[in-house]
């Protein structure tokens, strides 16, 4: 036997619940933590990398400036450059770079001019061609015409560098030579390595072929390109390079400290409020000993929130409940001995409320009156019983108040929030259809697409919207009918057409079929009202149709209706929906899977306002399959072409 001072099954529950809630707030935390210092781990990092970044391309561009100053130099002379000359201006261009290990110049290809010449003598007189390894990268520079960065290549005369290849044309289409400045790695990555201890961080330099293809890594650790490091793009002249930038500095792990506080505050607190329950429990179980036998001698009547009384045959009240004297303001034992009628509103109608409640499940609403004189709703039934053998009247009386304000402020809520949404969502819808048009420039495909879908669900919302409008409106008796003779074909084409859009995806077919003598027919209605009722039958027909399917709209003459019916090929309704099929809120598929969106509330919309043209909205099955949704509007043979007054 479970001992009475235990927490209950629901405490326990509630206990378990709460660890629950702290481990999952404890770890949400942690994981917040990890992330804030990744991140700041991260900002590091971005800013180290553009500093990096900044220093290797303004390093290695000084170079190539130097070398496109000098191609400007021999164009300006028409390639007619003496050895003097020479001996002259490339000391002074070196000198104005800290990594320009040496400048070679050869007219046709053969390097004649070389500064300094100290260590590279081995390069002088080398004719390009006969370098079988870099001569294909070369020919390719001189016929694309453009400055290349290539490297680190290995030099004639001993070491590796990177070297700025700049092929010189005269005239625009007459090749003269090549320009080779090269660049003494070394310093560069000296200079480099310095700057990435300052900041504490580790770098791997690789290039990529134009292709974006990556090579090997020629500078760092190849390992960096394969982790979670930041990598970023370095632009050099002729060159693209990627780095991989990671900070030496791990984050700070906080998550065990973190985890030892909460816990341990869960677990104190945990068994605090397991402490509470158990002094609960022995503080009930101490109550309810004391309260057994007053509980035992309590009315059932006494726990009902409805007024419940009983009478005399001729209404004299006998007993009344607890829950009678605040409902009509009434002081304790003041009710019985009165006549019941004392608490109606208008007494006079007592006949034609014992008429509508004569049956046991009858209820009939009217006003009651409470002490003050105040007036307020309420529902009355009345059944006849028997106590002690003696004929008695049984009243259920339920105040309705509190019903109807609920009622009224769902109303007013839905009126205020609809009212509220349309206009930012209009002005979303117009800026949303405005970049889609192209106001803003030209997008991507990805882009237009992500903007289309954002307008397509801003419209599916304003949709919504305006039918909670509707609603709200015909609730309320408030939207108004303009009732003009209207010629029926066109619209029906009008709503077709509309369509096509919704139903060329899937290759829906829309047909519509009209008997001769019908073509000319007008009917007496609202036109907007009635399109609002065609195209939402026609856009269920094309949801719920399958694909190269066919939606039928067909104009019958039945008697004195003239009926428009939309037969689609889908799955049809099942006959267990049916009667729910025009309610409020009502879809056979309700579940958050469901393939098909909506807000049930399109049909009972749509038959509210088919009923205020003085017409009908019914469903029936299609053969073989499918739906068949008709509405009818009366036929005025008086309002026909060619019957007019």
């Amino acid at each position: 036997m479970r001992n009475k001072f235990l927490p209950s099954f629901w405490q326990w529950l509630l206990l378990i619940t709460l660890l629950i809630i702290a481990i999952f707030a404890t770890e949400t935390l942690v994981k917040h933590e990890q992330q804030h210092a990744r991140s700041q781990q991260l900002r590091h990092e971005i800013a180290s990398a553009g500093q990096l970044r900044a220093l290797i391309e303004s390093e290695l561009n000084i170079p190539l400036y130097l070398t496109i100053g000098l191609t400007a130099h021999v164009q300006a002379r028409n390639g007619e450059i003496s050895p003097a000359e020479m001996h002259l201006l490339l000391p002074e261009l070196v000198h104005q770079a800290r990594h320009i290990r040496n400048i070679g110049i050869a007219p046709g290809n053969t390097l004649r001019y070389l500064y300094p010449l100290i260590g590279n003598e081995q390069a002088l007189g080398l004719y390009y061609p006969d370098i079988k390894e870099q001569w294909p990268d070369i020919a390719a520079i001189i016929a694309q015409r453009e400055a290349r960065l290539v490297g680190p290549i290995t030099l004639l005369q001993g070491g590796t560098a990177f070297i700025y290849r700049l092929p010189v044309y005269i005239n625009a289409n007459s090749y003269w030579g090549i320009i080779s400045t090269v660049v003494n790695i070394d310093s560069v990555w000296k200079l480099l390595e310095q700057q990435t201890s300052e900041q504490e961080v580790q770098v791997a330099i690789r290039s990529l072929s134009a292709q974006g293809h990556p090579s090997a890594a020629f500078y760092g650790d190849e390992r960096l390109f394969h982790d979670d490091s930041m990598l970023l793009a370095i632009s050099l002249r002729g060159a693209l390079w990627q780095m991989a930038v990671r900070s030496l500095t791990a984050p700070p792990d906080r998550a065990w400290p973190i985890r030892t506080a909460a816990y341990s505050v869960t677990v104190l607190l945990l068994a605090l409020l397991c402490w509470l329950f158990m002094s609960r429990q022995h503080l009930r179980s101490s109550v309810a000993e004391q309260q057994r036998n007053k509980l035992q001698l309590r009315s059932i009547m006494d726990n009902v929130a409805d007024a419940i009384i009983t009478t005399m045959p001729d209404g004299t009240i006998e007993q009344v409940n607890l829950s009678c004297y605040p409902m009509f303001g009434y002081t304790a034992a003041t009710l019985p001995g009165m006549h019941w009628t004392a608490l109606l509103a208008d007494p006079q109608r007592l006949d034609e409320l014992y008429t509508a409640t004569s049956s046991n499940k009858a209820e009939y609403e009217t006003l009651g009156r409470r002490r003050d004189n105040s007036l307020f709703p309420l529902a009355i039934r009345r059944s006849h019983i028997r106590l002690q053998r003696q004929a008695r009247q049984l009243l259920v009386l339920r105040d309705l108040s509190e019903q109807q304000r609920t009622e009224q402020l769902k109303q007013e809520f839905i009126a205020t929030v609809s009212h509220e949404l349309r206009t930012p969502l209009t002005s979303v819808s117009a800026a949303l259809g405005l970049a889609t048009g192209g106001a803003l420039g030209e997008l991507n495909s990805s882009q237009l697409r992500m903007l289309q879908l954002a307008q397509t669900n801003c419209q599916q919302l304003t949709t919504l919207v305006n039918t909670l409008l509707d609603v709200e409106k015909l609730a309320s008796g408030n939207m108004q009918f303009q009732l003009t003779r209207l010629p029926l074909l066109p619209l029906l084409q009008q709503c077709i057409d509309d369509n096509k859009v919704l139903a060329q995806p899937q290759r829906i077919g829309l047909v519509l079929l009209c008997p001769p003598e019908l073509q000319q027919a007008q009917v007496q209605a609202d036109s907007l009202r009635l399109k609002q009722v065609l195209l939402h039958l026609l856009g269920n027909a094309v949801k719920f149709s399958p694909p190269n399917s066919t939606v039928q709209v067909s104009v019958q003459l039945r008697q004195h209706q003239l009926r428009v019916v939309i037969a689609d090929q889908g799955v049809g309704i099942s006959e267990q929906f049916v009667p729910k099929l025009f309610s409020r809120f009502s879809q056979a598929d309700s579940s958050d899977s469901r393939m098909h969106g909506g807000s049930g509330l399109g049909l009972a919309v749509s038959k509210s306002l088919i009923g205020h043209m003085h017409g009908s909205i019914g469903y029936m099955p299609n053969t073989p399959q499918g739906s068949c949704f008709y509405i009818e509007l009366p036929f005025d043979a008086s309002i026909q072409p060619g019957q007019l007054p």
